[in-house]
Order: structure tokens, then sequence, then C-alpha cells
């Protein structure tokens, strides 16, 4: 016998060399390089397809929020549980008063932004205001009538 018979898994033409990557490997590394070349548009698909569940979801709550009154009665009951608990942290804690007016105070430069800038804001919150010296107009003339 010849060399060549005797040592066929020494030849690197012939032998599976430990360099060469599997199947498994191959794949990894496309992948890794299809993740890489495509990182923005895969970015954008699954964004897209948050966003469109994300909508089902809320649907789904308005729907249930406006034709089931338990629901309505149980989210209700919630936010006024945690409007109570806000108060109470805004009253006891210096940190959340100290938020509690930078918040005010954007809002109101925000408010003040608009009505200087926004014509159908400003004609929004004129009628606003003009509803609202009405009511309370009714509430005095109501409340001299009784004695």
């Amino acid at each position: 016998m010849s060399d060549e018979t005797n040592n066929v898994n020494d030849n690197p033409e012939t032998s599976e060399t430990p360099a060469e990557p599997s199947k498994k490997q191959d794949r990894k590394e496309y992948m890794a390089r299809y993740y890489a070349e495509n990182k923005a548009e895969i970015a954008a698909r699954r964004k897209a397809a948050r966003l469109a569940r994300q909508e089902e979801i809320n649907a789904a709550d308005r729907a249930s929020y406006a034709n089931d009154p338990a629901v309505r009665e149980q989210k209700l009951k919630n936010k006024a549980k945690s409007r109570k608990a806000y108060k109470e942290r805004l009253a006891a804690d210096p940190e959340t008063q100290k938020q509690h007016k930078k918040r005010l105070e954007v809002r109101r430069k925000r408010h003040q932004e608009r009505l200087a800038t926004d014509p159908e804001y400003r004609k929004q919150r004129e009628e606003f205001t003009k509803a609202l010296r009405e009511k309370r107009r009714k509430q005095k003339d109501e409340g001299e009538d009784e004695p």
C-alpha cells in the first residue's frame, strides 16, 4: 500500500477539517450579517407590528370601557385611588412638590404660547370661559332665589 491510501484522513483536500464551518455555523453567520445589514428595516417592521398590536389592544379597551359599566366603574375607582395617593404624596413629599410645580410651570408656559399663536385654541378657551361664567351666574341666581 502506498502512503496516499494509508493516510487518507491526513490529506487536507479529502478530509473534513475543523476549520470548515458547519451548516449551523454558516446559518448563524448569515443571520448575524443579515441583521447587521438590515437593522433599520427590521426595527421599523417590529415597531409597526408592535404599534398595530397596541392599537388593537387600545381599541378593545375603549370598547369595553364604553360598553361595560363594571369595567368603567373599576377604571374610575382605580383612577380615584391613584389620584388620592398622589395628593397625599404631594402634601407630604417636598421632592414631589418641586416636580409638580415644574410641571405646572411648563403647562402654563405652553398654554400662554398657544394662546398667543393659535387662534383656534384661543377661540376654544374663550368659549369655555364664557360657558363657565354662564354656569356660575346661574348658580348664583339659584342661590339668591332660595332664601
